[in-house]
């Protein structure tokens, strides 16, 4: 009996609670899922699962041998991609979840040169807000905007993720420039919506934090069109510092700065931008290549070492 395979079907039965399931996960009949099982059985000499003909569900002493024997089968599994990966050069899929803005500007970019050096890998990024959690299965890298890491992950920082006020020449010619926060009261404000609601903004002053008064005119979740709306001159505008080097160099933006207050999206200290893996995976050859050449592209250097 082949005790590896027995225990990957095992674990996909128990996992689908289906013999035909497991069948076609691996491509084979389910006679032989059904085979192998009863020969793991009677290698440990107890019933495993309970069967039915609508259901195939695991003992007692098989939801036992489930605990036992699933953290070794993976790390068997890891232990083989990694000794083959060594022998060759990266190659198979990389999970990659990103928020979308900064996803778009610097991540896929990125990604397309690290493509062009490995072609082998099959890259599946995915550009979400939806960044609440990270699971060892929902991707092999994520990148967030987060003044807290998760634990037990590493957590690279590529840059800060500093928001500064801005607004096109034009808007600035028609409206003037505010100096005071209490200026906001004649100025028309564009809001981004988070996943979590709209971004209100906040202005830190000598007597504390307080909400403004503006008036908002345009709000949005997609970081491109709100970008596009204050290029137009359509109000004023609290972006990542990091989305603006060309418009602010070219002109095309200026950065606004009160005299009496500091604005921003949030409360809290000053987040960053973060590449965050687990640390067992790191051994694999292909998460090596991407972790190294993403901060190489996208660290400044100051947080590249």
């Amino acid at each position: 009996m082949d005790r590896m395979r027995a225990l990957e079907y095992f674990i996909e039965v128990a996992d689908v609670g289906s013999f035909s399931k497991a069948a076609k996960t691996f491509g084979v009949p389910a006679s032989s899922i059904s085979r192998r099982i009863q020969d793991l059985e009677a290698a440990v000499g107890a019933v495993l699962f309970h069967r039915t003909t609508r259901v195939v569900k695991l003992t007692e002493l098989g939801a036992l041998y489930l605990e036992q024997v699933r953290p070794a089968v993976s790390s068997l599994s890891s232990a083989g991609e990694v000794l083959n990966q060594q022998l060759h050069a990266p190659s198979g899929r990389l999970a990659i979840s990103a928020p979308p803005g900064y996803g778009e500007a610097r991540v896929v970019p990125a990604l397309r040169k690290l493509r062009q050096l490995y072609p082998e890998l099959v890259l599946d990024i995915e550009l979400t807000d939806q960044l609440t959690k990270f699971g060892v299965n929902d991707a092999d890298l994520a990148i967030r905007a987060t003044g807290n890491p998760p634990d037990r992950v590493i957590a690279r920082k590529l840059t800060n993720n500093r928001f500064v006020l801005v607004a096109a020449p034009r808007y600035l010619e028609r409206y003037g420039t505010p100096r005071q926060l209490s200026d906001f009261a004649n100025h028309l404000a564009l809001f981004y919506r988070g996943p979590n609601g709209v971004l209100n903004w906040q202005a830190k002053t000598a007597q504390g934090w307080q909400e403004p008064e503006v008036q908002v005119v345009f709000i949005s979740n997609v970081g491109a069109m709100l970008a596009e709306e204050v290029l137009q001159g359509s109000g004023l505008a609290l972006v990542p510092e990091w989305g603006l080097a060309d418009h602010l160099e070219t002109g095309r933006l200026v950065e606004v700065t009160l005299e009496d207050a500091r604005v921003s999206v949030s409360r809290s200290a000053q987040s960053g931008i973060y590449l965050l893996y687990y640390q067992p995976k790191y051994r694999l050859k292909k998460i090596q290549v991407a972790v190294d050449f993403l901060m190489q592209e996208l660290a400044l250097p100051e947080h590249a070492a």
